[in-house]
């Protein structure tokens, strides 16, 4: 079971079904189901290390994750409690100074609520616990992504680029070559795990050198990015920030954001990276680079949806996803010249 979309953006989450393991691996899947609802008093409990105030109501939301979550109305605000019920307290740990710094640096996404002594997180029966601000508005769409939206999109990529230091993160690469090889393995033998293995090693052999790299999101889709008022508001999902050339971040959002009905649109391309460049200029050997990363990406969501809803946890009605991914990489690999000639 997912999050539905208001759920989510409640949330301030990204993918659920996607699980951080710890190790710098991803482990795709459904979660394990944790039916721990709390009631008033344990609540009241939680929130007591947060505010003095003891009126407040509440609701569960039913994420069907190994997380519960609940929306919390409290001191007049609105805020989204968690209590994880798999994740130690290191993990949760880092994800909050993670969220923390990128608040301090004017990154918008979800904003930490710390305990009344200074905190970050907090605990409940040994359980790591995370109150966050309620984030309003929805998620963006390709039915609502515009220009507008990307080039604002493309600028919070170069500011997050620019942040600094995430030194927990510094040897994670969640899309790495590990990540690739993870997914070939538990392919059956077929032709689409011959095409993908035979074009993942073209793409090892091809890798660029000598990127600028630093801390990107690596997850730029449009469940990842909410929007209030047909605005762009802020990023969702830095679970997945990891070390890697920057030029990732771009390419997976022309990859996630303007690709749509099977085109790619080359406007929504065009503003991605001139709202990017209007933070920071992309070196020659980075815009070279662009349709590398855009193949790379769309090789390994190739990979993933195959596996995944055919595999993993097969579903009739996804089992052909893994084909539009396959279109990106055809697409791009036809076209392996400068990103801003790509698309109508």
């Amino acid at each position: 079971m997912y999050l539905s979309k208001e759920q989510r953006i409640a949330a301030g989450t990204g993918n659920i079904g996607i699980i951080i393991d710890g190790t710098g691996a991803d482990t795709f899947g459904e979660p394990e189901v944790m039916d721990n609802k709390l009631e008033r008093p344990e609540i009241a409990t939680i929130l007591a290390k947060y505010s003095s105030d003891k009126d407040f109501d509440y609701s569960r939301i039913d994420s069907g994750s190994s997380n519960s979550t609940y929306r919390v109305n409290l001191n007049g605000q609105a805020y989204v409690l968690s209590i994880f019920e798999s994740n130690d307290s290191g993990h949760v740990a880092e994800l909050t100074s993670i969220l923390k710094q990128l608040e301090e640096c004017g990154i918008r996404s979800s904003r930490v609520v710390p305990t009344l002594d200074g905190r970050l997180h907090s605990t409940f029966n040994d359980k790591p616990t995370l109150l966050k601000e309620f984030i309003a508005g929805e998620e963006l769409t390709h039915a609502t992504v515009t220009v507008s939206v990307v080039s604002d999109i493309g600028r919070e990529l170069a500011r997050l680029h620019g942040s600094g230091e995430f030194e927990t993160r510094r040897d994670t690469q969640h899309y790495g070559h590990e990540a690739f090889e993870g997914i070939a393995a538990e392919l059956p033998g077929s032709n689409f795990k011959n095409w993908f293995l035979a074009e993942y090693n073209r793409l090892l052999a091809d890798f660029p050198s000598n990127l600028p790299m630093g801390f990107v999101h690596s997850d730029v889709f449009p469940s990842n990015v909410i929007i209030e008022n047909d605005q762009f508001k802020c990023l969702l999902d830095f679970e997945y920030l990891s070390y890697y050339p920057l030029v990732f971040d771009l390419a997976c959002g022309i990859v996630g954001l303007t690709w749509q009905n099977g085109t790619l649109k080359a406007d929504l391309s065009r503003s991605l990276i001139s709202g990017y460049e209007a933070e920071r200029q992309l070196e020659k050997e980075e815009n070279k680079a662009l349709p590398y990363f855009c193949r790379y990406i769309a090789l390994f969501f190739a990979g993933w949806r195959y596996r995944q809803f055919n595999i993993t946890f097969p579903n009739p009605e996804r089992a052909q996803d893994y084909l539009e991914m396959k279109d990106v990489f055809e697409a791009f690999t036809s076209q392996n010249s400068g990103i801003g000639e790509y698309g109508e």
